[in-house]
Parts: structure tokens; C-alpha cells; sequence
């Protein structure tokens, strides 16, 4: 009977399905991360700065690719799906803010000429980082969440642990670079609606990490390995924001 469905094709039938479920799916998360990132450009003060938080930060970005890459129903669907998840929004982000919003153009020299090429070589440059951090970050995040599902109790923990330390980990750089005990203490109002702002998004990069992190440890059962998770966090933590303050300082440069 087997031969006989494989012959008819009915096999092919079942795992293209999914398969085509799954690339619909990424591409329609794609275009909502993309969409969303480039709408938040456009708020605003404090809640400006916490959607840009929700939706236009490592840790927005790097879950949607965990989250894809749990998702999958084999490793390299995960890792492609991931990357895939990743390299599909910096596209659209881009392309909008290059077509539509135009933040690049209108701007003038100290000459009086205009600024536009050097905003398009700005555009150009951070695509180009952001396409190659999709596909370094992509399969990475991609394969924990393949690893969260369908591993064991230990492995599993070591993944759900490694992600949360390096969603978290943008969040550690800004904290130790700026503690917020820091920059809390300020008289101007409107400055200080703007420190409020950074301070509650900072804080958020970092909670939701932990939260993400209860989540998988209750859903797959993981507090067993505890010990294991404690340490995959705090060490992928402080990589991550290493990492952080690396391409900081490289973006500052450019």
C-alpha cells in the first residue's frame, strides 16, 4: 500500500502541504515585522521607544526567528525558515524607508550641498550589515528553537538558555554602558520623558527574555535542568552583550 501511495503521489501531496503552510507563514510574519518596525520609526516619546522595543530590536527581531525556527517541522526548514524569516523584513524594512518614508534625503552639507548620497550610502551600508547579521543570526536562532522542541530535557535547556541570554543580551550592554540610576535624575521635563522612555525599553529587553525563558521552561518541562539553564543564560548573556558593544562601537564608526 505504501508503494502503491508513493507511486500515486500521495506522499509528495502530504509534505508539500506543510510545507507550503510553513513558507506562508514566514513570509506573512516577514512582511508583519517589516511593516511593523517601519511603522514604529513614526511614534513618538515614551511609547515610541517601547513599540520600537516590541518591534524593531534584536529581541523582537531574534524571537520571530526562534519562534520560526520552533515552528519547523525538520532542522533545515528550521534554520531556512529562520533565515529566510529575517533576510525577507531587513528587505522590506529597507525598501520602505528608501521609497516611502525617505528619511535619507533632504538634508544639506556644511557647503549647503546636498546630503543625499551619503544618507543612500548610510541606507546601503546598514542593509548590508543587518542582511549579514540575518544570516549569521538566522540559522542560529532558527536551530535553538528546532533544538527547544523536539530535544531532550538537557539539550532543550541548553538551547532555551543559550536564547534567552542572547535576546537579552542588548539589553545587559545598554544597563552596564548606562546604568539607569544614571540617568534617571533629570529636571528638564521633556528630557526627562525621553530618559523614561530608554529606561523602560532597556528594562524590557531584558524582562522579556527572562519571560520567554519561563515560558519554554514550563511548556517543554525543563525546569529538571535547571542548573543547566541558569548557566547557558548568564554565559550566552554576557556574549551577547559583548557582541552588542562590539557592533556599537563599529556602527558609531562608520
Amino acid at each position: 500500500m505504501g508503494a502503491r501511495l508513493r507511486r500515486l503521489g500521495v506522499t509528495d501531496v502530504a509534505v508539500e502541504g506543510p510545507r507550503r503552510t510553513y513558507a506562508a507563514v514566514v513570509a506573512t510574519a516577514a512582511v508583519a515585522l517589516g511593516l511593523l518596525a517601519f511603522a514604529a520609526d513614526s511614534v513618538d516619546g515614551v511609547v515610541g521607544q517601547v513599540v520600537i522595543t516590541l518591534t524593531s530590536s534584536g529581541l523582537a527581531w531574534g524571537l520571530a526567528a526562534f519562534l520560526a525556527g520552533r515552528a519547523a517541522a525538520g532542522v533545515r526548514r528550521a534554520a531556512g525558515g529562520a533565515t529566510a524569516l529575517l533576510v525577507l523584513a531587513t528587505l522590506l524594512y529597507y525598501l520602505l524607508v528608501l521609497g516611502v518614508s525617505r528619511r535619507w534625503s533632504g538634508g544639506f552639507l556644511e557647503d549647503g550641498t546636498s546630503a543625499d548620497l551619503q544618507g543612500l550610502r548610510s541606507v546601503a551600508i546598514m542593509t548590508t550589515v543587518w542582511l549579514i547579521g540575518s544570516l549569521v543570526a538566522g540559522p542560529t536562532l532558527g536551530l535553538l528553537g528546532h533544538v527547544v522542541r523536539v530535544g531532550g530535557v538537557s539539550p532543550a535547556a541548553l538551547a532555551a538558555g543559550v536564547t534567552c541570554g542572547l535576546l537579552s543580551g542588548e539589553g545587559w550592554q545598554a544597563m552596564v554602558e548606562v546604568p539607569p540610576w544614571q540617568l534617571l535624575p533629570v529636571a528638564d521635563p521633556y528630557q526627562a520623558e525621553f530618559i523614561q522612555g530608554v529606561v523602560i525599553s532597556e528594562l524590557l529587553k531584558i524582562v522579556l527574555p527572562l519571560a520567554v525563558l519561563v515560558w519554554l521552561a514550563t511548556a517543554h518541562r525543563l525546569w529538571l535542568a535547571w542548573p543547566t539553564l541558569l548557566v547557558a543564560t548568564a554565559s550566552s548573556g554576557v556574549l551577547s552583550a559583548l557582541l552588542w558593544y562590539v557592533l556599537g562601537a563599529a556602527a558609531n564608526s562608520i
